[in-house]
């Protein structure tokens, strides 16, 4: 019950975003939790990434800009498809974007070098389920690269969780970690990407 309660208030929270998602203001926001994505990726001739909760797929349209003249397979997913709409609209062929749930990813096992999620991670309804899929479709020796809100204290987490829409748990440095580690990724690296989010990144 409470995973389609959690969809229902996601979808419907980012579906009144999504026609001013791409505001000035508030891509100023969300490009301070994808700067540090782009540091820690190095593409090859060939390589594939999966953006997850792509929102209008401003990560992979300056991923496709910055790298066009490499062989690359961009996705993206995300839960909501009027995001999907406008990515879609956005990357034309840039990119190849779905609507889908994180939780039961529409993907093969082992086929991307990167999966990385920005500013979503703290939206989903079992972390644990969520974090397993993405292990599943990264290769072996593939970074997965999380980047969510962290506030410092655990009490302004706890008014996150309470008042945002589809907020459904804001975790702490060591809980991620935690996340990671039961999930098999290994090699594990935190950083504080900016004043309000923390970045962890895994290998498989």
């Amino acid at each position: 019950m409470i995973d389609t309660e959690n969809k229902t208030a996601n979808r419907d929270f980012f579906s009144r975003w999504a026609h001013r998602y791409d505001h000035r203001f508030f891509q100023f926001w969300m490009k301070r939790f994808q700067d540090p994505v782009y540091q820690e990726i190095d593409f090859t001739r060939k390589s594939s990434l999966l953006d997850i909760s792509c929102g209008t797929g401003e990560l992979l349209k300056e991923l496709s800009e910055q790298n066009k003249h490499r062989r690359l397979i961009l996705k993206g997913l995300d839960l909501t498809p009027k995001m999907v709409k406008q990515a879609r609209k956005k990357l034309s062929s840039m990119a190849k974007i779905s609507v889908g749930d994180v939780h039961h990813l529409p993907f093969k096992s082992n086929f991307f070098e990167y999966v990385t999620s920005t500013e979503a991670f703290h939206h989903y309804a079992d972390q644990h389920k969520a974090l397993k899929e993405i292990a599943r479709v990264t290769k072996p020796g593939g970074k997965v690269i999380i980047v969510d809100v962290n506030f410092f204290f655990g009490a302004i987490h706890r008014l996150f969780e309470r008042f945002e829409p589809g907020c459904q748990k804001m975790n702490n440095r060591t809980e991620m970690k935690r996340l990671f580690e039961q999930v098999g990724l290994t090699n594990l690296q935190q950083q504080r990407s900016f004043l309000f989010a923390v970045m962890t990144i895994g290998i498989k």
